[in-house]
C-alpha cells in the first residue's frame, strides 16, 4: 500500500516556518520596564538615568517643584490586537508606564503602574 502526502501538511509547514521566523528575526527592540524600574534609585542624575533606559516617552517640566518627571511606557498588545487590518477592533492593549521626577538634576521619585487602554488614555500622554 501507497501513501500519499497530507494536502494540509505542506501550508501547515510554511504557517509554522513563517511564524517562528517572525519570532527570531524581529528587528524591534525589547524593553522589560517592570525589571527596568528597579534599577533607578533616588541618588541617580538624568544623565545616569538615559543610559539606564534611554530617552523618555514623554516629558513634562515641573515649575512649583523646579524639576521635571520624565515618563516611559510601553504597549503590550494582545494577540488579537496584532492582526492585520481588523486589529484594532478585535483584542486589547495594557501599559506598562514609568514615572520619573526630577528635582536638581537628581531622582526624586520613581513609579511602575500596569494600566489598562482606558486608564492610560485618561492620562492624556501623547502617544508615540
Amino acid at each position: 500500500m501507497v501513501r500519499t502526502p497530507h494536502r494540509l501538511s505542506l501550508p501547515v509547514a510554511a504557517i509554522f516556518l513563517l511564524t517562528l521566523s517572525g519570532c527570531f528575526f524581529s528587528r524591534e527592540p525589547v524593553r522589560h520596564l517592570a525589571s527596568d524600574v528597579c534599577l533607578i534609585t533616588p541618588d541617580l542624575t538624568q544623565k545616569q538615568v538615559l543610559d539606564i533606559l534611554g530617552p523618555p516617552s514623554h516629558q513634562k517640566h515641573n515649575p512649583e517643584e523646579g524639576g521635571e518627571t520624565w515618563i516611559y511606557y510601553e504597549v503590550k498588545k494582545s494577540v488579537l490586537r496584532k492582526t492585520p487590518y481588523i486589529g484594532d477592533r478585535l483584542g486589547n492593549e495594557d501599559y506598562e508606564l514609568i514615572t520619573i521626577s526630577f528635582v536638581g538634576g537628581q531622582v526624586r521619585t520613581c513609579a511602575y503602574r500596569a494600566l489598562k487602554e482606558g486608564e492610560f488614555k485618561a492620562l492624556g500622554i501623547p502617544a508615540q
